[in-house]
């Protein structure tokens, strides 16, 4: 099914750059294409914005990121073709296109994760996953809760954005109609690290892609302000093992707070957001995604060469 999608938009590429004559205002490598994508994902896009301008430089993208749920309402209304998201379209969300005669065309990229950050002189680095949802029902409202010998005080649970995709994530995961009385919302992702930097009873809750490119500037200095916290899996063997949102971990399931990513096009032609859509599923879009730290979709191939000259050892 995987591969049939990324045909699927091959097919849309070769279609349109035999046909750019009749599309002269954009094709899947020429023009200006807006494209809303979530917030809590700007590392992870902007790289792959930077390297599809670079590879084709007669197309412009032009990117706005919104918290993710104020994202796919945008989408819906119609105000972009093109929408990179943490979730996928709703059946009632298809249904609604169909109405307006609309196709989306979804591909699932990547994997992310929400993560939790915590002060850096918190003890409390590892929780099971029947302690962080109880954290996050607001059943638990005090570190000491957890373990007796923390001081860090009250839990002030903190999110990047009220409309935000990891609000949407932990309330659809947990069930909750809404988050309780501890819970704040500020402006963004930068902004829960940097509350939590100074506030020893935090516990920020942001996208995983913010912090997991270790060569990213911004990622090292998240990183150096904050504490990343391991949580263990729901239920099975591995229950009481807490770990992190690193990749193996996600591909293995081992953390429990994963999320698929996804771009989502309704051009029905082969437009720029298409083409953009082809390229992050392409080998280089998808190197992209594995340097930032996150697994991507789709498996990538490695060669490997193996001579059979003589080993000679240096006197």
């Amino acid at each position: 099914m995987r591969w049939f999608v990324i045909v699927s938009l091959a097919l849309f590429v070769s279609f349109g750059c035999s046909n750019q004559g009749n599309s002269p205002e954009d094709g899947a490598t020429f023009g200006k294409i807006r494209i809303l994508a979530d917030e809590s994902l700007f590392p992870l896009v902007i790289a792959e914005e930077e390297m599809f301008e670079h590879n084709y430089n007669r197309a412009q993208l032009d990117i706005k990121y919104l918290p993710g749920i104020q994202a796919m309402n945008e989408f819906l209304k119609d105000t972009a073709r093109t929408i990179i998201s943490a979730r996928s379209l709703t059946p009632e969300e298809i249904a609604y296109l169909k109405k307006l005669d609309s196709r989306p065309i979804t591909n699932q990229i990547a994997t992310d994760a929400v993560a939790f950050m915590v002060h850096p002189n918190n003890p409390d680095t590892a929780l099971t996953c029947e302690s962080i949802l109880k954290v996050l029902k607001g059943d638990v409202t005090s570190w000491d809760q957890l373990s007796p010998n923390n001081r860090s005080g009250n839990i002030n649970l903190v999110f990047d954005n009220q409309n935000s995709s990891t609000v949407q994530f932990v309330m659809d995961m947990i069930k909750l109609k809404k988050l309780p009385a501890n819970a704040y919302a500020l402006k963004d992702n930068p902004s829960v690290v940097e509350y939590v930097a100074k506030h020893p009873g935090a516990l920020g809750i942001i996208g995983y892609s913010w912090i997991s490119d270790y060569d990213d500037p911004l990622g090292k200095k998240l990183r150096s302000e904050a504490k990343l916290m391991a949580v263990s899996v729901c239920e099975g063997d591995n229950a009481a093992k807490p770990y992190k949102p690193y990749a193996a971990n996600m591909i293995d399931k081992l953390y429990p707070f994963r999320r698929d990513i996804f771009i989502i096009t309704r051009e029905g032609r082969s437009g720029l957001g298409t083409g953009f859509a082809s390229f992050i599923a392409s080998d280089i879009g998808q190197r992209i995604i594995q340097k930032a730290g996150i697994p991507p979709y789709y498996k990538l191939e490695y060669n490997i060469e193996l001579r059979s000259e003589p080993f000679k050892l240096e006197k």
